[in-house]
């Protein structure tokens, strides 16, 4: 066998292997005669068929399943000669081999890991919010918590209001065009709840029954849709009904709705203090974790990934959506993926190839306090926190998911020792919102 190979554009090589036209011929005679006493021919005995025969009628199929074997081979024997580490399965390019007395000459294209140099770790700089939970967030949260518990009743004589439900019609119309998605009928939109967005819900307020009311909508411009992002709309709404919340009384028989069995008022707070407290904590480890990643790449965004595995990323991440049962036809699902993934796919791998370097780099021994501890965390939210404990105890995927994430938050701790931080005040709902742009 001779190989040689080349280095292309981007993390791409070039391999070009040969193989002798003997060892192509030999193969294939072998693997006739192996076949031979299994096939059947009529007139012949099994195992009695005659070579010229066997080779007449099975010497194309032998002969291309002993490529694909030697292709393999040869393949996976040139790389191994190279300190080259493929990320997918090669590209192959048959150049010859396929007639007898030819020799097996081929192509294998493949991309390979990227080299991985972690920069800047010196000059980190990461803003974090801070917060605490006070006496108004719990107040705020029980007020959630009622509204979220409220009853309704029509009240055809009301005019609307925050906290109100009111029933419309409406089409919404740019430059005088109604545009898609920008009408509905009987639409029940509770007003103050960020169900629409604030200026929509803002148009409905002062309004009565049967009335119909024009009213400007500015979309954000970071809408989803590109064609309405930063545009402003103008929407006409007709009231077809509207209902008047009703909070339920902070008493007992409320209370126990969530499991405060004794029904007093101080429990109660105290279980939804120690609740957004948990809340909190959660999210703002999430947010330094985020914060710190966003920082890695501000100094290392450049860093290359190899296109099969921005590929493969793409695909597992439209399967946990299930995108092939929504978008059947595989041209259209491709530049979907591509439209919706690709940035996150590409922030993953940078990520990933980032970290492993890091953790290569760093002997980081896990600290089983910390598993311990937030195993002790997520065990308390449950009812039996003993039952959710031997889960995690008997179940070895979940315990090194587990796991893995303390080490990464190890990891973390250690670049934020060198890196710059400063913080700035939120309130508890601002870090729930800042919390819930984090894509995973």
């Amino acid at each position: 066998m001779q190989s040689s190979v080349e280095k292309l554009e981007g993390l791409a090589h070039k391999f070009t292997i040969e193989v002798p036209a003997e060892q192509i011929d030999r193969a294939t005679t072998e693997r006739l005669k192996a076949i031979r006493g299994r096939v059947r021919v009529d007139g012949f005995r099994p195992g009695k068929v005659p070579p010229q025969i066997m080779k007449q009628r099975y010497g194309d199929s032998a002969r291309r399943d002993v490529l694909g074997d030697e292709i393999d081979t040869a393949f996976r024997e040139a790389v191994s000669q190279t300190d080259l580490q493929p990320v997918a399965p090669p590209q192959i390019n048959l150049i010859s081999g396929v007639k007898e007395g030819e020799a097996l000459k081929f192509e294998a294209v493949i991309e390979v890991m990227p080299e991985v140099e972690v920069k800047g770790l010196d000059n980190l700089s990461v803003t974090l919010p801070k917060s605490e939970i006070n006496d108004k967030d719990i107040e705020e949260m029980v007020q959630t918590l009622r509204r979220q518990q409220a009853t309704f009743s029509e009240n055809a004589e009301k005019t609307s209001a925050e906290n109100d439900r009111v029933t419309v019609d409406f089409v919404g119309r740019i430059n005088g065009e109604a545009f898609e998605d920008g009408s509905g009928e009987g639409i029940a939109v509770l007003i103050g709840s960020g169900q629409m967005l604030p200026d929509f819900e803002d148009g409905l307020k002062g309004m009565t029954l049967n009335q119909e009311k024009t009213f400007d909508v500015r979309f954000p411009d970071n809408y989803p849709s590109e064609d309405l992002a930063g545009k402003t709309a103008q929407f006409t709404a007709t009231v077809k009904k509207i209902e008047e919340m009703h909070l339920p009384e902070l008493d007992e028989g409320f209370i126990k709705r969530f499991g405060i069995e004794a029904g007093d008022e101080a429990a109660f707070k105290k279980a939804i203090r120690e609740n957004m407290e948990r809340e909190l904590e959660n999210a703002l480890r999430r947010i330094r974790r985020e914060r710190m990643f966003d920082a890695l790449l501000e100094h290392n965004g450049d860093q290359i990934v190899p296109h099969a595995s921005l590929e493969q990323e793409m695909h597992r991440m439209g399967e946990e959506i299930q995108l092939s049962k929504q978008i059947p036809d595989a041209e259209q699902r491709h530049q979907l993926l591509h439209q919706l993934f690709e940035p996150q796919a590409k922030r993953r791998l940078q990520l990933g190839f980032l970290l492993g370097k890091l953790f290569d780099e760093r002997n980081i021994e896990l600290d089983q306090s910390r598993v311990e501890a937030r195993l002790d965390s997520i065990a308390s939210t449950y009812e039996d926190p003993s039952e959710v404990k031997n889960w995690y105890k008997n179940d070895q995927q979940a315990r090194m998911a587990l796991e893995s994430s303390i080490l990464e938050e190890q990891l973390i701790d250690q670049l934020y020792e060198k890196a710059t931080q400063s913080f700035e005040d939120k309130t508890f709902q601002e870090v729930m919102a800042i919390n819930s742009q984090i894509r995973n």
